[in-house]
């Protein structure tokens, strides 16, 4: 399992659903992605924001699959939305675990 990672900060105004729209290949919609994402904003400042695409392929696939997971012209697209890309990197899982379910305050 790859993660790609991309920290942004987008300019004023911008929705969730427009940076999506960007980015998102023609003919696919958010039900029908090839993969799982997750955007998270910044709780100090929404304009930040993190975005992490995980995909079940091998780093040496990658670079085949990309292609199905960005509107061709995303670069330039993208570039009229979002004001700085702080990290851009693709990981690697090595280590998974844990359990989603709440916290309560304090952690407990």
């Amino acid at each position: 399992m790859l993660r790609a990672v991309f920290a942004r900060t987008l300019k004023p105004g911008v929705t969730d659903e427009e940076f999506i729209r960007t980015w998102l290949p023609p003919g696919l919609t958010t039900d029908s992605y090839p993969s799982t994402v997750s955007i998270s904003h910044n709780i100090a400042d929404q304009r930040q924001i993190i975005s992490i695409f995980e995909v079940d392929c091998t780093p040496q696939e990658f670079p085949d699959v990309l292609a199905s997971l960005v509107h061709p012209d995303s670069a330039a697209r993208l570039a009229e939305i979002v004001e700085s890309t702080q990290l851009e990197a693709i990981f690697e899982d090595t280590a998974t675990f844990g359990t989603r379910k709440p916290l309560s305050p304090g952690g407990r």
